[in-house]
């Protein structure tokens, strides 16, 4: 195997048969000149180009020139010969290590620089905007392919929209397939979609779980705890998207919180489930009445229509015993409305009879 002459420091590459050979006629001659040793090499190495193995010998310090005939090669120890190239090694390190040092000492201050301007980069990137509907869905299916263990969706609004629940299932699928859990929080309401139930029954023996709550939660979809998707204030059809730990975290307990409170969706129906879905409902209804808001907002956040939510209220009129809505307002205040969860064993004010009096308050006349 031939090699090219190397200078050392830049990698010395080992000795050929050439160049060994070459070593040992100038040894044995004792001193020798180059014809001399290009003949020789010649007749013992036939072919070989024997001006690279010559300089080669001399780059590695294992013959020099004679210091009183010029013309003449003599061969140096080998051990002598890597001290030297040691020596010309370690200067080179050195120099090396100096300018490591210098440059080290001209970037240094950059780096603070750096670590602040990615920092801001960091915090810009972790809550993005973005307005364009395609993109969210392309965000989300991306998620989506990219989740690993759990995607929690909370969706008030009522019933969901046929068509998009119909895309909404390959990507389920494909979720529950790969083992990725899927907990989706709807409103009581949405029990009540033929969409919604057929939805159900598809992904529900796959794995999924689905639970309904009158009110009090918010839009979201969060992706392994790591990446939320919130809705825009003013904007139904953009997105926020979240990956800042905390602010990811407060979304992800927010769901816990809501979940905990909800009601599992239905397999089937019985007199008993529809009772408690429908004074889960009308507790919040009270709750919103209570706050002020009108029958208008309030069908809007349970996600019922107006003349549902008005039915709902002239039921709540009539178990309370107010005559008016102003009365209604301060039976709401001065009773135990909220002293139990709406569906705890049948015992709140909305299983009274009407003119009954709450727990706690004196009948008529007592």
């Amino acid at each position: 195997m031939e090699s090219t002459p190397s200078t050392p420091g830049a990698g010395i590459p080992r000795l050929t048969r050439a160049e060994a050979r070459a070593y040992a006629h100038a040894v044995d001659a004792g001193s020798i000149t180059p014809d001399a040793l290009l003949a020789e090499l010649g007749r013992t190495e036939p072919g070989t180009d024997g001006e690279p193995v010559v300089e080669r010998l001399l780059a590695l310090h294992l013959l020099r020139r004679s210091a009183t005939e010029p013309r003449q090669l003599v061969p140096v120890s080998p051990h002598l010969a890597y001290q030297d190239l040691v020596a010309s090694i370690e200067r080179e390190i050195s120099q090396l290590q100096r300018e490591m040092e210098v440059t080290r000492a001209d970037l240094a201050p950059l780096q603070e620089v750096y670590e602040r301007g990615n920092a801001q980069h960091l915090r810009v990137e972790a809550v993005r905007v973005v307005t364009d509907l395609a993109e969210v869905r392309r965000i989300i299916t991306e998620l989506a392919g990219e989740c690993q263990s759990e995607v929690m969706t909370s969706q008030p609004g009522g019933a969901r929209d046929e068509e998009v629940l119909h895309e909404s299932l390959a990507k389920a699928e494909a979720l529950l397939e790969r083992g990725v859990g899927m907990r989706t929080l709807y409103q009581h309401s949405a029990q009540f979609s033929p969409a919604t139930i057929t939805y159900a029954e598809h992904v529900v023996p796959l794995g999924a779980e689905i639970r309904t709550l009158g009110d009090g939660f918010m839009r979201m979809i969060v992706f392994d705890q790591h990446t939320a998707i919130l809705p825009l204030r003013d904007d139904p059809l953009g997105a926020l998207i979240v990956q800042e730990p905390n602010l990811v975290g407060f979304a992800a307990a927010t769901f816990e919180r809501a979940w905990t409170m909800a009601l599992p969706f239905p397999s089937r129906y019985d007199r008993d489930q529809v009772m408690a879905i429908s004074t889960d409902i009308k507790m919040a209804v009270i709750r919103m009445l209570a706050q002020g808001l009108d029958d208008k907002v309030i069908a809007r956040r349970m996600g019922i229509s107006l003349r549902t939510c008005q039915r709902h209220v002239a039921e709540i009129m009539e178990r309370l015993g107010a005559r008016s809505r102003v009365h209604l307002g301060f039976l709401i205040s001065e009773r135990n409305v909220f002293g139990h969860r709406p569906h705890s064993e049948g015992d709140s004010v909305l299983s009274l009879k009407p003119g009954e009096p709450a727990p706690g308050e004196p009948a008529a006349g007592g």
